[in-house]
C-alpha cells in the first residue's frame, strides 16, 4: 500500500517548483534585504 501511495505524492508535488522559485528569487532576497537595511539604519550597531 505504502508502495502505491508514494509515486502518488510525488506525481502532485510537480507544481512545487512553480511555487519555490519566486520565492527563492524575489521573497527571501526582499527579507534579507529589508533586514540588512534595517541594521544598516539602526543606531545601535555595535
Amino acid at each position: 500500500m505504502t508502495t502505491e501511495f508514494l509515486p502518488h505524492i510525488l506525481a502532485s508535488t510537480s507544481y512545487l517548483s512553480s511555487i519555490f522559485v519566486p520565492i527563492i528569487g524575489w521573497v527571501v532576497p526582499a527579507v534579507g534585504i529589508a533586514f540588512l537595511f534595517l541594521y544598516i539604519e539602526s543606531e545601535d550597531i555595535a
